[in-house]
């Protein structure tokens, strides 16, 4: 009696239930394919020969097609030690050709050859009735249900006890994939964590340093605007005291001079009243020569000394603007630069935070790893929220640096104030000439 199902483990399924956590498990494509074959071997063979009736019995009885057994899928994996089958032992036999017990053993591989039937298909029949026959014959077909249904427990026995290794062999190994992808996203996310810790240090440091850098061009903007105003204010005075004493110096030689000449006009003027006339005009003419040279030198140095005040205060102005709009520029590089960060950052967060969400929807289940976790992203987020805060009084402080450039429009506006005055008091200056020369000739023919 032969049994060898030949069955394909790659697209089998075991539905399993072990305390409602794995179904519907899958056997992985590495496990092999095994044959089971059921050989009956029956040790208790005739010796001597029997009737041809008698013998022609027996054989058909053994070459009599048994009902069926069960097709029983071999479910063991490869890496778990097949299971020994264990021999049943049958019923004595009455008769004479049949007093030993029979015992069945399991091997893997080709069917057995049908030699055994050959030989007792060919072996002489012995003598004898029809009714012992009959009797054989039902003797033999109840040891061959007997035999089935304890080849049949058998079978389901090995079935049973496949299936439970094979069971516990795909949680065990379903369990370690589950623990080694674990593993892996622990250290994935660690070294997440650390760069992002990294990231967040060499930011704050460009905070930092980018304070100090702007608080020193303030300070040094404001310095030299203060310099620049102080140094403007000097030199406006000076230069009014310097006009004032010159021109007071000038007013009083002429006046002089011309009270000099009048008295010596007066006491010359019968004797010599056609030379003074001569000599009056001569010494008018040079006097208004020398006058005049020394008015336009006057307003040549005037206008030169203005100038170059306009020329140092224009190129100030201009050095201040370029280290402003420099300043700025590079500022709002940094802040740009910052966004980007906080931009890239907050990115990273999102997709940690869709990474713990499907994490803990896989799992269902929160440990330690995973709090500690969610402290660290609030602890990300605080120090986010801190560097919103910088980057508001980064544009607070840009403000303040607009509000200085209004500022520096303004003492450029008041520049021009003074000169408009300077040019005011250049005016009076030539009415205060033109005075003087009609007060000096009007004098002359007075004095005449």
């Amino acid at each position: 009696m032969l049994w060898s199902p030949r069955l394909s483990l790659s697209n089998f399924h075991v539905k399993l239930t072990a305390k409602g956590l794995f179904r519907n498990l899958q056997l992985l494509p590495g496990c092999r394919k095994n044959t089971v074959v059921f050989h009956a071997v029956d040790k208790n063979k005739p010796t001597s020969r029997s009737s041809q009736t008698a013998g022609g019995e027996k054989n058909q009885n053994q070459n009599q097609p048994l009902p069926p057994p069960e097709q029983v899928p071999d479910v063991v994996n490869a890496n778990t030690p097949a299971a020994p089958v264990l021999p049943v032992p049958s019923t004595d036999n009455t008769t004479s050709g049949s007093t030993g017990p029979s015992s069945f053993r399991a091997r893997t591989g080709a069917r057995s050859s049908p030699k055994a039937g050959s030989r007792l298909q060919n072996a002489p029949r012995p003598a004898g009735g029809a009714v012992d026959g009959s009797a054989k014959q039902n003797h033999n077909k109840e040891q061959a249900e007997k035999k089935n249904q304890a080849i049949n427990q058998l079978r389901r026995l090995l079935v049973q006890g496949n299936r439970r290794v094979e069971a516990l062999a795909t949680v065990i190994q379903h369990l370690f994939s589950e623990r080694e992808e674990a593993l892996k996203q622990k250290k994935e996310l660690s070294l997440e964590l650390s760069n992002l810790r990294d990231e967040l240090a060499s930011s704050s440091q460009c905070c930092e340093r980018l304070q100090k850098e702007k608080e020193e061009a303030r300070l040094g903007l404001e310095e030299a605007l203060k310099r620049l105003e102080e140094q403007h204010k000097e030199e406006l005075e000076q230069l009014e005291d310097r006009l004032r004493s010159f021109y007071q110096t000038e007013w009083d030689k002429v006046h002089q001079t011309y009270q000099e000449e009048a008295d010596k006009c007066r006491m010359l003027m019968e004797q010599q009243v056609e030379g003074l006339r001569s000599r009056q005009e001569a010494e008018r003419k040079n006097q208004e020569e020398n006058h005049l040279q020394t008015l336009e030198a006057l307003k040549q140095q005037h206008l030169s000394s203005i100038e170059e005040l306009r020329r140092n205060q224009q190129t100030e102005v201009e050095n201040l603007q370029k280290t402003l709009t420099e300043t700025e520029t590079s500022l709002s590089e940094k802040i740009s630069e910052l966004s980007a960060e906080k931009e890239d950052l907050n990115e990273k967060l999102a997709a940690e935070e869709e990474r713990r969400k499907r994490i803990l929807s896989d799992k269902n289940l929160k440990d330690s790893h995973t709090v500690y976790l969610e402290q660290e992203l609030e602890s990300l987020k605080v120090v986010l929220e801190i560097k919103n805060n910088q980057l508001h009084q980064k544009e607070k402080k840009l403000m303040e640096m607009d509000k200085l450039v209004e500022n520096n429009v303004k003492l450029e506006e008041c520049l021009k104030k003074v000169q408009q005055e300077n040019e005011d008091y250049k005016a009076r200056m030539d009415k205060h000439a033109a005075l003087s020369k009609y007060v000096s000739e009007n004098t002359l023919p007075v004095s005449c």
